[in-house]
């Protein structure tokens, strides 16, 4: 059910889901089943990283973490990208 709420979520005349709509969506089918959900939405609020997710970002989505993060990897890909954001974003607020 998951995969193919995307194409239900988002307007039908974009290739992408606003962040919004899709922060809702992870809450209702997700947020009761993985807690880290909930962290994740917190995060996408508070931070900002994207305006909006697109197919692949929501179909890799339940791939990053299992519910007790045994999977996570402080080294993996994601993390290194997200740090590098986080970090030129710190500087371009500085200038």
């Amino acid at each position: 059910m998951y995969k193919y709420t995307f194409n239900y979520a988002k307007n039908k005349d974009q290739k992408c889901m606003e962040i919004e709509t899709a922060i809702v969506v992870w809450t209702m089918l997700l947020g009761d089943r993985f807690p880290i959900v909930h962290e994740f939405v917190t995060f996408l609020q508070e931070k900002k990283p994207a305006k909006v997710i697109n197919r692949d970002q929501w179909q890799s989505f339940l791939d990053f973490v299992s519910t007790d993060l045994s999977n996570y990897d402080e080294s993996s890909a994601c993390k290194r990208m997200m740090a590098k954001r986080e970090r030129e974003r710190e500087r371009i607020i500085l200038i």
